[in-house]
């Protein structure tokens, strides 16, 4: 859907939209759904109508067959006589008098999963500009409660930047202990080759899913272990390094064969991830104290689906420790926690005329 706006708006809609029948564009009353063509030679067949925008000034919107080349054939035609494009949230900002909601508006249509569309709709309704409207307020008045609700703010923007980007979880460990397996169940669909051939997983294979509603990106890796195929040996130096990028691992070790001497040395390698003990629907041939004088292992079974609920749970309060109240303001920008960064340093500083200056610019620019 593309928005005309702006002076003459109604009469450049006119010169490039073809209705199929009936009066121009601009003879049609407010709302009423025209059908025609737009763009070169045939063009796209789209519905054009006449809308109020923001002020009650006429504008035009017209909705084009999904796909960049449909939309790109109406863009070409409108560009080809002056109109000029601008980004969504230049009008969603109109739209709502807010650089930050409009911003959230602009987020929202990116979100992956229900829970962070809550949260970025709690946004785009005002909820955070409204907090840093109050702290604006207390800067001067109250330093001690502007810090305190800046430090909240700028804790909460570690949940909010993930909105849309979302985690990174990695599946870690030796060969055929039943990472892809594994993987396969939490996104619900076969995503990764499973074999019982040592070495199959040569690239990193990822899934995007939703765990407890946040958007998390799952990548299967190449089974950890020494070798001379350089193929797998470049697929185990790229699974270390996706472990090393990522905001949690899960280190799946297989709990019906007894524990190897590389199992060993990858529980004492990955001391922070959390381990699954795979194959619990087998008997199994160790046990985590005696194997290692470590803590409990999540036991699962990937085939089964065997403590997978747990698992998820477990993996949601490590990524998201304290999640926030979807009603509250949540930073949803690298750029919105920077400058937050920066007004909560002015403040500590004592110079609040220069916080209040740094949260007006965050306000009226978005990031």
């Amino acid at each position: 859907m593309l928005r005309v706006w702006g002076e003459g708006a109604v009469g450049a809609a006119d010169e490039v939209f073809r209705p199929h029948r009936g009066t121009p564009l601009s003879g049609s009353p407010a709302r009423r759904p025209r059908v025609g063509r737009v763009g070169q030679g045939t063009g796209d067949e789209v519905v054009a109508l006449l809308v109020d925008g923001p002020g009650g000034a006429a504008e035009v919107e017209v909705q084009c067959h999904g796909g960049p080349a449909a939309v790109a054939l109406v863009v070409a035609a409108l560009e080809g006589i002056g109109v000029r494009r601008r980004p969504a949230g230049d009008w969603n900002s109109r739209r709502f008098g807010s650089p930050i909601r409009a911003m959230a508006f602009e987020d929202l249509s990116a979100a992956g999963t229900d829970r962070a569309a809550r949260h970025l709709l709690a946004q785009a309704q005002g909820a955070l500009d409204l907090e840093l409207e109050a702290i604006r307020e207390g800067v001067s008045v109250d330093p001690a409660g502007a810090i305190g609700r800046l430090e909240r703010l700028i804790d909460r923007a570690e949940v909010g930047c993930r909105l849309v980007a979302g985690w990174r979880v990695a599946l870690a460990g030796r060969p055929n202990v039943g990472k892809s397996r594994l993987l396969n169940a939490l996104a619900g669909y076969g995503r990764a080759i499973v074999s019982p051939t040592p070495g199959t997983t040569r690239d990193v294979v990822t899934a995007r899913i939703a765990l407890d509603g946040w958007p998390v990106e799952v990548a299967d890796t190449a089974g950890l272990r020494e070798t001379l195929d350089p193929i797998e040996s470049g697929g185990v130096t790229r699974a270390r390094s996706r472990h090393e990028g990522a905001d949690l691992v899960l280190l799946v070790l297989d709990q019906s064969e007894p524990l190897t001497e590389t199992d060993r040395a990858l529980v004492a390698e990955y001391a922070n991830a959390v381990i699954v003990r795979n194959k619990c629907d087998l008997p199994a041939a160790w046990e985590p104290e005696a194997s290692w004088g470590g803590g409990a292992a999540l036991e699962i079974s990937a085939e089964r689906g065997d403590g997978l609920e747990e698992l998820v749970a477990i993996v949601s309060r490590t990524l998201v420790p304290d999640p926030p109240r979807v009603e509250e303001a949540l930073p949803f920008r690298a750029e919105q926690r920077e400058q937050l960064i920066d007004a909560l340093r002015l403040v500590r500083e004592g110079r609040g005329d220069d916080a209040g200056r740094a949260l007006d610019r965050l306000r009226s620019q978005g990031t």
